[in-house]
């Protein structure tokens, strides 16, 4: 018989026995649907939030480096933070010492910015521990300032340390219940600013890192209204990379410029720290890779009950039909034949219990996003990826063949006399 209709035999006969049997195919079914269920749903989750997070880090931007006091790259409970501590904050004057020594050929644009959380206020409505960001005029080259009405920031505006701002999207809410903030004035801790434009809304972020909930001025004013030395959140310099230049490089000469304005000697231990977002993102994804492997452990256990279940009908169904194994080995049919008649059922069995057990994740997660991003007002977002539906796909033929090997062999194995007799 050809391989073409040997396989198309097989799997007619284990679709008339699944149709014979509904019931027990049925229970069959049901073991393997919550065994993908239990594996697959996890590993979306995994995926998800591994996604969300390494998305929300990249939105800084790849090709991006951050010259600060703390290392990004050395995570986990011995992290020597009062050793960090003691470092200087990274000032104006170092940015635009970098901005005025590092080549152009490698440093696209450079911005200094300081944070600062402060209490702001519009004709009663106050909103404390606001976070207001102080940004020199290059920040919107370095990093995504997504305004969606009013402008950024003139250069006039940012050399003269103007009183305007950017709100984001839910402070502008909030201060304003819907009516249009531009032109109007607020007041940024004894100062008050006029509202010049407004970030398109983000969500909130799994990260703490949407712009919905910030405030940004230009840096100039920012200084003359705090210390940014003593009083911020910590001073950052950025760097963009120019196009088609390694971060390596970039980071190379920018740690020797530091050296140099800090006069560190070249065995000195460097009092700044070069970071950049595939530290954080690399750490969390060997940290979700950890979570993957228990996420297995636990819907493994959930499989081999599934397997164990498909089994065990599967056994029943070689004893129902160890008449008609008799009867079709008496006219001819090979042993490969038999088996593969049960192991297409088993793998029948299983596909179908997955693809239930898939459509069952994508409806949980699609539930799942409406109540995150309509009612809670979330940027993060589950994703079913291609990947998982392969895994799910694949994990239910492999507990198929699994699961109707053994069942599939005892009746290959049946002697057609015996059989034909058997009641």
């Amino acid at each position: 018989m050809k391989p073409g209709a040997f396989l198309w035999e097989s799997l007619s006969m284990a679709m008339d026995a699944l149709r014979k049997n509904k019931l027990r195919s049925v229970l069959s079914v049901l073991g393997i649907t919550i065994g993908i269920y239990c594996i697959i749903v996890v590993y979306a989750l995994v995926h998800s939030m591994e996604k969300n997070i390494n998305d929300n880090f990249a939105s800084f931007g790849t090709d991006v480096l951050f010259v600060q006091k703390w290392p990004w790259d050395e995570f986990g409970g011995n992290y020597p933070w009062w050793k960090y501590l003691r470092r200087p904050e990274t000032s104006l004057d170092e940015a635009r010492f970098l901005e005025e020594n590092l080549d152009k050929s490698l440093a696209s644009a450079v911005a200094f910015t300081f944070s600062s959380s402060e209490k702001i206020e519009y004709r009663g409505v106050s909103l404390t521990e606001t976070r207001v960001n102080c940004v020199s005029h290059r920040y919107n080259e370095v990093q995504k300032a997504d305004v969606e009405t009013g402008r950024y920031f003139t250069e006039d505006e940012s050399a003269a340390g103007r009183p305007v701002c950017i709100l984001g999207a839910s402070i502008a809410a909030n201060l304003f219940s819907g009516a249009d903030p531009l032109g109007k004035e607020i007041r940024v801790k004894n100062q008050v600013c006029r509202v010049i434009g407004t970030f398109r809304r983000e969500g909130q972020s799994i990260i703490n890192a949407s712009a919905d909930e910030r405030i940004m001025i230009p840096l100039k004013l920012g200084m003359s209204m705090m210390n940014y030395k003593e009083n911020s959140e910590g001073t950052q310099i950025l760097l963009k990379a120019a196009q088609g230049i390694s971060l390596d490089d970039l980071s190379f000469e920018t740690g020797q410029l530091m050296r140099r304005y800090r006069r560190t000697g070249p065995y000195q231990e460097a009092t700044f720290s070069v970071n950049r977002m595939s530290m954080i993102t690399n750490a969390v994804s060997d940290l979700f890779g950890t979570i993957k492997v228990i996420g297995v452990i636990i819907g493994g256990f959930s499989m081999v009950v599934g397997c164990f279940g498909v089994a065990n009908i599967m056994f029943v169904s070689v004893k129902e039909r160890t008449q008609e194994i008799g009867i079709q080995k008496a006219l001819g049919a090979k042993r490969g034949f038999i088996l593969a008649q049960f192991l297409t059922e088993s793998v029948i069995l299983c596909i179908i219990g997955g693809l239930i057990g898939l459509g069952m994740v994508w409806g949980t997660l699609q539930l799942l996003n409406f109540i995150l991003q309509n009612q809670l007002d979330s940027g993060f977002v589950l994703y079913l990826m291609p990947s998982d539906v392969f895994l799910g796909i694949g994990v239910s033929v492999l507990v198929g063949l699994l699961a109707g090997f053994l069942p599939a062999s005892s009746g290959a194995r049946l002697n057609p006399v015996d059989a034909i007799r058997s009641k």
